[in-house]
């Protein structure tokens, strides 16, 4: 089925998730790929706003969601596929992990938002309103339990597999809690 429009996903997690196995086809890779960062920063911007408009405290930048949210980005186009879990079928808190970890944490927690355009210009705003409009993405983007967030926006002129050759822009939003220092044992 060829790419069309917009597509996003949530997924809100507290406890780990158990890890699903799958093989991947093996894909042709898109001939190039571009971050946007000043897009990633622009949808910080606007999730605070919005955050800011409802009283709920603002996300802080954590460099380490915003490449675990960035790789995700990256994967989907390379390899061509829209999901949380990695195309191997790691599960998405096990891949944000190795970027967000949890060693010495009593409080861990993370979510995740998806969003696929076809194109290579969308707005933050209209990002931030797709997800707004949709109750399951306005209760994580809203949620005072988040403090910490990465965004990872990417673009190719060219996605294989289930964007059907299309040019497509893909941005994830990983969002995180930890708290409380774990005793030493």
């Amino acid at each position: 089925m060829p790419f069309q429009g917009m597509r996003f996903l949530v997924l809100l997690a507290v406890a780990l998730t158990a890890v699903q196995t799958s093989a991947a086809a093996p894909v042709e890779a898109p001939t190039k790929l571009e971050r946007r960062a000043m897009l990633e920063a622009e949808i910080v911007h606007e999730l605070n706003q919005i955050r800011a408009s409802k009283g709920v405290r603002a996300l802080r930048a954590a460099p380490s969601l915003r490449s675990a949210a960035r790789a995700h980005s990256k994967a989907m186009l390379e390899l061509g596929f829209f999901g949380h879990d990695s195309a191997d079928g790691t599960a998405f808190s096990d891949r944000i992990r190795r970027y967000y970890s949890n060693r010495g944490w009593e409080k861990w927690s993370v979510g995740e938002a998806l969003l696929a355009s076809e194109g290579q210009e969308i707005k933050a705003k209209a990002i931030v309103k797709a997800w707004l409009d949709s109750r399951p993405h306005r209760e994580v983007i809203l949620s005072s339990a988040w403090r910490d967030a990465g965004i990872g926006a990417v673009y190719t002129p060219t996605a294989p597999a289930e964007y059907g050759g299309s040019e497509a822009m893909v941005v994830t939003a990983d969002f995180g809690l930890r708290g409380g220092k774990a005793p030493r044992s």
